[in-house]
């Protein structure tokens, strides 16, 4: 018989940051990420509830496809 999943399988809450967290690392505004969010832009979120959660790794990964070559 299969095990049910543990909490911690499905999401772990400490990968999770806010809005504000996100924007302060960024050192952008949480008005941008709000505005980005609309436009369908930025790193990907997660809503609980209505609430507004970015995933670490989500995080990483849209700052990683952010990079550029020099065009020289």
């Amino acid at each position: 018989m299969p095990r049910k999943p543990a909490v911690h399988d499905v999401v772990s809450l400490d990968e999770l940051m806010t809005a504000n967290d996100v924007a302060d690392v960024l050192g952008l505004s949480a008005g941008t990420l709000a505005n980005w969010r609309s436009l369908g832009m930025g790193p990907t979120y997660v809503k609980l509830g209505g609430r507004v959660r970015y995933r670490v790794s989500g995080v990483n990964s849209w700052v990683a496809s952010q990079e550029h070559k020099s065009a020289s």
